[in-house]
């Protein structure tokens, strides 16, 4: 029997609730779990502070002027050394156990530092891939964490792989019961008054969804000049600002920016008709992304809306929708399929449906919230 946990300090890039990926996911693991935020990434100051998180920049700036702010404890780190003083001034509560919710060896080396000083578990979650996890200093945390979880299968049998772990744990973000709840959208038949919403929800960035997400505009604008029944919605930031800047301007195109509160996101899945997930075919680009997970699936999933994975086979997306026979998966880079596929969605709608929508309970359970909260409350038991 593990011993009960009773607060957990989190330790982060990105704090929970902020209007991306990571904040998302970790709003949704933590919110029936006691804990304090610590994070690492000043540009979310300004958020950090209205919800009363504690900012620790690591790393902090190198210049020698900042050697002095360090000296006396003002600042957490200055060139690869960490402040004790900090430490103390600042993270003086009881906690059970840290758990570094992570996508930079920065902040992991950080949190490993503080679960050494405090004597405590370290749990390490890998957010997101990155090359720099395999070299030897971060490789050591690794093996040596209590506990590591990853955000997708791919990403575990590769770190099973390169850490010789048997006992890497997958967890990511799940769909709350409001996902489920939502009403059906308007019904066909569609029409310019009554139009079929594509819909896209997350960041766009052109590292990930480039030479993608092009052709899904090229197919709707192709569609458009037959019959205007369809319509391009996309929600969330996009990186850099003026990517696809060309492509939003398009007639039946509508970019509506970052969402906040997050609980908009209901009203918005509840007018879509069919999601799109693209990830880009250029192999230098899909390298990485692979492993990664879009936050946002498990959400789409439970909607009961059809989904189009647009992108080359081995992604954490296909995987998953494979194996639980959801969605249409085009992993040829095609326009002409993007077209013949919502072509035909938008005169079969309720066929389409039953066709690349049907959740079953026991799918809708795997990918709860209250699913997700449960494993994590496993993981954070010590024996």
């Amino acid at each position: 029997m593990g011993l009960s946990f009773s607060k957990v300090l989190l330790i982060t890039e990105t704090p929970p609730g902020t209007p991306n990926g990571f904040g998302v996911t970790l709003d949704c693991m933590f919110r029936e779990i006691a804990h304090a935020v610590v994070y690492t990434d000043a540009a979310f100051k300004e958020f950090g502070d209205r919800l009363g998180y504690l900012l620790a920049q690591v790393p902090y700036h190198p210049s020698g002027r900042f050697l002095l702010s360090f000296l006396t404890g003002k600042i957490p780190e200055w060139r690869g050394r960490y402040s004790s003083s900090w430490f103390k001034n600042n993270l003086s509560e009881k906690f059970s156990s840290v758990y570094a919710f992570v996508y930079s060896p920065e902040c992991m080396k950080y949190a490993n530092w503080i679960a050494k000083k405090c004597k405590l578990p370290l749990v390490v979650h890998l957010a997101d891939h990155s090359p720099e996890f395999e070299r030897p200093s971060s490789a050591n945390i690794l093996r040596g964490a209590s506990k590591l979880v990853c955000i997708t299968e791919e990403m575990k049998s590769k770190y099973e792989r390169t850490l010789g772990r048997k006992d890497i744990e997958v967890l990511h973000n799940g769909a709350e019961q409001a996902c489920s709840d939502i009403g059906t959208p308007n019904p066909a038949p569609f029409s310019k008054q009554n139009p079929f919403i594509l819909c896209f929800i997350g960041g766009l960035f052109s590292n990930l969804h480039g030479d993608c997400i092009e052709d899904v505009f090229e197919a709707v604008s192709q569609i458009r000049k037959k019959n205007p029944c369809i319509e391009f919605h996309l929600y969330g930031q996009r990186q850099p600002a003026d990517f696809l800047q060309d492509f939003i301007q398009a007639d039946g195109i509508t970019h509506h920016g970052i969402v906040m509160p997050l609980e908009k996101k209901f009203e918005i899945m509840e007018n879509a008709h069919c999601f799109v997930i693209p990830s880009s075919f250029k192999e230098e680009k899909h390298r990485h992304y692979r492993y990664s997970f879009p936050t946002k699936l498990p959400e789409l999933i439970a909607s009961g809306r059809p989904i189009v994975s647009y992108g080359p086979k081995e992604t954490a997306t296909n995987r998953i929708l494979e194996t639980n026979n959801l969605g249409l998966r085009i992993h040829d880079r095609s326009v002409p399929k993007l077209v013949e596929f919502f072509e035909t969605l938008v005169s079969q709608y309720q066929e389409g449906i039953k066709k690349f929508a049907p959740v079953s309970p026991k799918t809708l359970e795997k990918f709860s919230a209250d699913s997700v909260r449960s494993k994590l409350r496993n993981i954070l038991s010590f024996n």
